[in-house]
C-alpha cells in the first residue's frame, strides 16, 4: 500500500565509530496521489541529503530497507520492479534476480530486511511458495531459504551479527524460533507471558482479535541465545529473555515519553534502540550491564509521512 506521502525511515540502530556524519539517517520517497514519484533520497545524520536515480515503487509492508549500520539501503524499483541495494559511497547492485510482483493480490505484504551491518538481505515475497529467501548482499548470490511465513508466523529481524533469524509463531501459544540462514532451528522456546505477549506479530496478532497498534519491538543477540524484548506499561522496558535458561536476565527502563519501533544489538551488553518521542526521533543506548538507558541522538522526523525503522 502506498501512503500518501511515505517518508519511509528505516533507521539505524548503531553508528560505527568515525562515521557518525556518513551514516543514513532515513529515506524518503514522495507519493503523488497513490503512485510513488520523484527519486528515492537519503538523509544523512549530519543532515545532508543524496538523491539516488532511481524512484521505489513504495509498495509493500516494508519496501524499502535501511541496514542497522545506516551502509546500505534496499528497495525495489520502479519501471522493472528489480530489487536494488545501494552502499552509501558506492554503487547500486541488482539482488540476483529478484522482481517485485506487480498487479498481484497481496503485492502489499511483500517485505525487506537487512542485516545490521547491511551484508545480508531477506526477501519475504508473496508468489506461490512464499519461501523466505536470504541473499548475500555484495554477489548478489542466494544464501539461504526458509519456509514461508503465514498468518501465524512472523520473521522479525535478523541476530546482531547477521547468522541468525528471529522468527515468531503463534497458534495456542506463542513460541520464538531462532534458525540458522537455510532454516534449521537453532533455539525454540515457548516463553513466559512477558516476553511472549510483546513478541513481533505478522501479519496480525490472532490472539489479539487481528492485531493492535502497540509497538512490538525484539531482536536476537550474536550468540543466537539472547532475546531483547520490549515491555510497554506503567514503565515501559527492554527486558533480556535467555532461550537456554528460560529465564528474564535483565530489565531496563527506557527514558520517559520514547517510544520504539526497532532495536539492534550493538555489543554484548549493549541494545540500541530506535523509536519516537515528542515529535522527534529518538536513538537510545541501553546498557545491560549498568542497567542504564540514554538518549544519545534526537533529530527532526518527517513531516507528513509514514516512518518505517530498520528491523535490525
Amino acid at each position: 500500500m502506498i501512503n500518501a506521502m511515505l517518508a519511509l525511515s528505516l533507521v539505524l540502530a548503531g553508528v560505527p565509530a568515525g562515521t557518525e556524519g556518513t551514516h543514513i539517517r532515513y529515506a524518503v520517497q514522495r507519493v503523488c496521489g497513490e503512485k510513488a514519484c520523484g527519486k528515492l533520497r537519503l538523509v544523512l545524520a549530519d543532515g545532508s541529503a543524496h538523491e539516488l536515480p532511481d524512484t521505489s515503487t513504495g509498495e509493500g509492508h516494508e519496501p524499502v530497507a535501511v541496514s542497522a549500520d545506516g551502509s546500505r539501503v534496499a528497495y525495489f524499483r520502479a519501471g522493472d520492479r528489480r530489487l536494488i541495494a545501494y552502499e552509501l559511497g558506492g554503487k547500486r547492485r541488482f539482488v540476483g534476480t529478484v522482481k517485485q510482483p506487480a498487479n498481484e493480490v497481496g503485492v502489499d505484504e511483500t517485505r525487506l530486511l537487512l542485516s545490521p551491518d547491511g551484508s545480508r538481505l531477506a526477501y519475504l515475497p508473496n508468489d506461490a511458495g512464499r519461501r523466505i529467501r536470504v541473499y548475500d548482499v555484495r554477489s548478489g548470490r542466494a544464501v539461504g531459504t526458509l519456509p514461508a511465513e503465514d498468518g501465524f508466523s512472523c520473521t522479525a529481524g535478523f541476530s546482531g551479527d547477521g547468522g541468525e533469524l528471529l522468527r515468531v509463531e503463534e497458534s495456542m501459544l506463542i513460541a520464538a524460533r531462532v534458525t540458522d540462514l537455510r532454516g534449521s532451528t537453532l533455539r525454540r522456546d515457548v516463553p513466559p507471558q512477558v516476553v511472549a505477549h510483546n513478541l513481533p506479530r505478522w501479519p496480525s496478532s490472532v490472539a489479539d482479535g487481528g492485531g493492535d497498534d502497540r509497538p512490538r519491538v525484539a531482536a536476537a543477540a550474536a550468540d543466537g541465545r539472547r532475546l531483547a524484548v520490549y515491555v510497554p506499561g506503567e514503565r515501559p522496558s527492554m527486558i533480556v529473555y535467555d532461550l537456554g535458561s528460560r529465564k528474564v536476565t535483565a530489565r531496563v527502563p527506557l527514558p520517559a515519553g520514547v517510544r520504539p519501533a526497532a532495536a539492534t544489538w550493538t555489543g554484548t551488553a549493549e541494545v540500541t534502540v530506535r523509536g519516537d518521542g515528542g515529535g522527534m526521533g529518538r536513538r537510545v543506548r541501553v546498557d545491560l550491564d549498568e542497567k542504564r538507558a540514554e538518549i544519545v541522538e534526537t533529530y527532526d522526523r518527517p513531516a507528513g509521512g509514514t516512518v518505517y525503522h530498520a528491523g535490525g
